[in-house]
């Protein structure tokens, strides 16, 4: 099968993107062991997508739309992401830290490892909490003096680490907040100097109504929080010449990608929360996410990497850390984000800009079948 339009805004189906699923995806499937994939073989084929979908979209009862994975949103349909990448940085060889799920691959961006952690852990181990032998970027920015904040909807992700569930337990902690609150701290100019924001996941509803862009959801509203946050530091005079906003995905979502994985350095740390089933050095990347910077120092129509063999324009989560380090002279957490590439290099200008838009177009309304027409 190959690429086609994107059908809607959401999709019927949770393509699969476990540990096991994005092997099969990478590798395809092995015909003399139905249901398992080929033993990896670098780089990887990607041809296994719709093999993986299958599984899914048959146990969703909608197996004709195993095709879905093969989608993409046509040009004009998701104008906020569409013009910031225009008007800003995007960068084409961003990668998951580990072909895998959500919770590792929320790790690296908090702590630049999982532990060993490959799959998605069940009730019990997340209610247990995390903690990593070289801590997280938060311990390290308060180490140096530095205030921090995690702004959620909802229950955030982040306090499956124990150091950071006992912040969030803190009945007088000003290092989580509200998403709500969040226009009334960029107006007062109260942010800190690092802010990470979590989007509504609507776990208990499917995932679907919530803002974090999940299949199930409708994309557009995971726009228009994007729109939201740009919208603010864009028209922040404390803020605007002096922020980089960053926006990324944990993981690919099953969603095929024809460019394969490149080799990651192994982290280095301890690998307490291995699955002995998935042995796994972490000594290669997931699939590519998508990956913006937007800077008042970045020129528009900026485009990092033009060849996926050149391994200095390779990023992963733990880009992000190796940025906030270098910003604010913090010793790295392994040697994953110690190896990373910085996302200085969207910083390619000498003067801010001042022409870049203050209001982005509303998410379209209607359905896919005009992407041309916008919102009013």
């Amino acid at each position: 099968m190959t690429v086609q339009p994107a059908a809607s805004f959401s999709m019927s189906f949770d393509p699969g993107h476990e540990f096991e699923d994005v092997q099969m995806q990478l590798y395809g499937f092995d015909p003399a062991h139905p249901g398992f994939p080929m033993p990896p073989a670098n780089p990887a084929v990607m041809n296994g997508f719709i093999a993986s979908a299958d599984t899914a979209a048959t146990a969703a009862k909608v197996p004709n739309d195993r095709q879905r994975v093969m989608e993409y949103f046509p040009a004009g349909s998701l104008q906020v992401l569409s013009t910031l990448a225009q008007q800003f940085a995007v960068f084409n060889f961003w990668h998951s830290s580990l072909p895998g799920p959500t919770w590792p691959n929320r790790f690296f961006i908090h702590a630049a490892t999982s532990g060993g952690l490959t799959d998605s852990p069940g009730t019990g181990t997340v209610l247990g909490g995390f903690s990593f032998a070289g801590g997280t970027i938060y311990q390290r920015l308060k180490q140096a003096g530095k205030n921090w904040r995690i702004y959620h909807d909802g229950m955030p992700q982040s306090i499956g680490i124990d150091s950071l569930r006992a912040e969030y337990l803190n009945p007088l902690t000003t290092n989580f907040r509200e998403w709500s609150y969040f226009a009334e701290d960029v107006q007062n100019a109260t942010l800190p100097e690092y802010t990470f924001i979590e989007p509504q996941y609507n776990v208990g509803g499917n995932y679907a109504g919530g803002t974090s862009m999940h299949p199930l959801d409708d994309v557009r509203l995971g726009e228009q929080l994007v729109k939201n946050v740009y919208e603010l530091i864009r028209t922040s005079p404390a803020y605007w010449t002096d922020t980089m906003l960053i926006i990324t995905f944990d993981e690919h979502g099953g969603f095929f990608d024809h460019i394969a994985p490149p080799p990651g350095t192994p982290t280095g740390d301890d690998t307490k929360y291995s699955n002995p089933a998935h042995p796994f050095a972490f000594n290669l990347l997931g699939v590519r996410v998508p990956g913006i910077v937007i800077s008042a120092y970045t020129a528009a129509g900026t485009v990092i990497g033009t060849d996926p063999n050149d391994p200095t324009t390779i990023f992963d989560h733990t880009s992000v850390l190796k940025t906030v380090g270098d910003k604010f002279g913090l010793p790295s957490l392994t040697q994953r984000d110690k190896g990373a590439n910085s996302l200085d290099v969207a910083l390619n200008l000498g003067a801010a800009r001042t022409d870049p838009p203050t209001v982005l177009v509303d998410p379209m309304i209607g359905d896919l079948s005009d992407p041309a027409t916008p919102s009013t």
